[in-house]
Formats: C-alpha cells, sequence, structure tokens
C-alpha cells in the first residue's frame, strides 16, 4: 500500500488482513508496517499505538458482526450467526475476546453488539432488574462454548458438534423462559 493511502481505516483493514492471515497475536505496529510497506514510525501519524490498533479492530469486528446478525434477533438466530461467524472468521471472532479499552466496550459498536443481544431477549418474560443477569449468562454460555468449539475442545469424539450446540442452546432457552431471581445470601 502506497504511503499516501494511509488513513485509521486503511490500516484498520489492513490489521484485519494481518489478523485473518496471521492471527491476532500477531497484531504489532512493526507487523502492520511491514504489511503496508512504511516504517514503523509512520503508522503513529494515523495510529495512537498499539492499544487504539487494537481497538480500532475490535470495533470493526463488532460492527460487522453486528451487520451480520441484522436487526431484531432471535436469541437462537443471533447465537447461529455468531456460530457461524465464528466459523467463517476465527481470528476476528478471538479478537472480541481480547482486553478492550474501557471506552471501547461502551463505544458505539460494542452498544451496538449490546443492544441486539438484548433484544433477543424479548421474548423472555424477565423479571424487572433481570436483563443485564441474563444478558451476561447468555452471552457466556454462547461465547463459552464457541471459544471451547473453535480451541478444538471437542475434537475428541466423533460426534458432530451440532447436536451438542442445540442442546446448550434449547437449555439456554428452558432457563431464560424460568429465570427467577434469587435473594443474595
Amino acid at each position: 500500500m502506497p504511503r499516501a493511502n494511509l488513513s485509521p481505516d486503511a490500516l484498520t483493514r489492513a490489521a484485519l488482513d494481518l489478523i485473518d492471515a496471521d492471527g491476532p497475536g500477531a497484531l504489532s505496529m512493526s507487523a502492520l508496517a511491514r504489511r503496508v510497506g512504511v516504517q514503523t514510525a509512520s503508522l503513529y501519524a494515523h495510529v495512537r499505538d498499539l492499544a487504539a490498533l487494537r481497538s480500532a479492530v475490535q470495533a470493526a469486528v463488532f460492527h460487522e458482526l453486528a451487520d451480520t446478525i441484522g436487526d431484531a434477533p432471535t436469541l437462537r438466530g443471533l447465537a447461529n450467526t455468531q456460530r457461524a461467524y465464528a466459523v467463517a472468521h476465527p481470528a476476528r471472532w478471538a479478537m472480541i475476546s481480547q482486553p478492550v479499552e474501557r471506552n471501547e466496550i461502551t463505544g458505539p459498536a460494542a452498544s451496538r453488539i449490546s443492544a441486539l443481544v438484548v433484544g433477543s431477549l424479548g421474548d423472555y418474560d424477565l423479571p424487572k432488574g433481570e436483563t443485564v443477569h441474563a444478558v451476561r449468562f447468555a452471552s457466556a454460555t454462547i461465547a463459552g462454548y464457541l471459544a471451547l468449539e473453535s480451541a478444538s475442545s471437542f475434537a475428541h469424539r466423533h460426534e458432530t458438534t451440532d447436536t451438542s450446540w442445540n442442546r446448550a442452546l434449547d437449555a439456554l432457552d428452558r432457563a431464560l423462559r424460568t429465570w427467577t431471581p434469587k435473594d443474595p445470601a
């Protein structure tokens, strides 16, 4: 990429390509500079530092995932779309679980995903004040399964993971349909 084409957006796209090719651990300012054909110092005119680059990449992944999910998903639809995305883009999916700056987790990209998750719980009659807990539970269930699946933790068995995935979603659905808050002890 010629130096004249450097911009924060172009560098974010190049970083996504780098991650797709070499994994999230390969993302560094020097690796990105090599990829776009400039000296590392040239990047700092467009990106504050590696943390800012990671935040920009995560925001891009969140937006891409939200676009893929679409509007008003059911919980099962949201989960299945996330799984399909994780399979199609494993390195990008892994970026979601990387540490993020506080301003990014409350930024527009992450907020968009959060709104989709909250919206996907619309079919459940959750008691007042329980939405945040239900969102955390659903997100942990989905993300945990996908993390184990992407790490090939289920590869030691011959059975397809599709049946297990659907059982997990069925159990999640049952748990949310019968959700009752317990007083903390």
